[in-house]
């Protein structure tokens, strides 16, 4: 890949590897998107904006004995486009510190690139579940169509086991049996870390025979809000364009600039296969 110029950069193979290494695990472990959402791509640097099918509503097969029924068809009920901005951090190598490292065998610090890969990770989820206003995308928590449950006081006993029911009656109303995969603000996570009663269970952990698609937390939902979706690519996927990689942006008095970056954009399919717990 040529625009990345990692050959104009200073760096040898094994710094390289650190970086990408570096990069990637960062990313890994803060990115909670993907650990709900099915990934496709990548699509390609070039791509900035996909079209898609959406579906509503549900249908029934036919049963009869003849096989002529023609009209109830599954097809898309609208197209969507779904727009791919760049997410990108860029960071900087001091030439010193990269001699040094060299010269009297001092470790190579990644700690730039780190950074730099943890602000990609956190701007990804916020746009997974918030969208983007500057691009009009939206996100697992305002898809239009989506299906709502009104949030109790999980400090209550019973409440967030009760309201993950009812999120789960609401999608197999819908439809969609699952597997489900939930995501909680962590103020709402906090509340499931809590024994039930006298006999030491928590309720996380009764909520987990609910959701095999796990349950986690992350900061891009905000308050007491959480949302619980049926898994599948299907329902809704997340596409790749460009994955997170690191490319040389050149030389800054003396020192040397990189740049992390990555585009991606969030498919819903079917909106009433998300359900929104506020």
């Amino acid at each position: 890949m040529e625009y990345l110029d990692r050959n104009s950069a200073p760096l040898n193979e094994s710094e390289w590897s650190q970086i990408d290494q570096t990069v990637i695990q960062t990313a890994a472990h803060l990115l909670v998107g993907r650990k709900v959402l099915n990934l496709t791509g990548p699509l390609g640097s070039g791509v900035s904006e996909l079209p898609y099918t959406v579906f509503n509503g549900q249908k029934q097969a036919c049963v009869d004995l003849s096989g002529n029924n023609s009209e109830n068809v599954v097809e898309a009920t609208s197209r969507a486009r779904a727009v791919f901005p760049m997410i990108y951090q860029d960071f900087k190598l001091n030439w010193r510190e990269i001699e040094s490292a060299r010269k009297i065998g001092l470790p190579f610090d990644t700690a730039s690139a780190a950074i730099a890969a943890r602000f990609v990770a956190i701007q990804e989820d916020e746009i997974v579940f918030n969208g983007s206003n500057a691009f009009n995308t939206i996100g697992l928590l305002n898809t239009p169509n989506s299906l709502k449950v009104q949030l109790q006081k999980w400090e209550d006993a019973g409440a967030a086991l009760a309201d993950t029911v009812k999120a789960v009656e609401t999608l197999s109303a819908a439809g969609h049996y699952g597997p489900y995969a939930m995501v909680l603000s962590s103020k709402l996570f906090g509340q499931t870390i809590r024994p039930i009663g006298q006999c030491g269970q928590l309720i996380l952990d009764q909520m987990k025979n609910l959701m095999k698609g796990g349950i986690h937390f992350t900061n891009a939902i905000h308050g007491n809000k959480g949302v619980v979706i049926a898994t599948g690519t299907h329902n809704a996927v997340l596409a790749i364009g460009t994955d997170i990689n690191t490319s040389f942006l050149g030389p800054v008095n003396m020192n040397h600039l990189f740049r992390v970056f990555e585009s991606v954009a969030l498919l819903v399919r079917a909106p009433d296969s998300i359900c929104v717990i506020e």
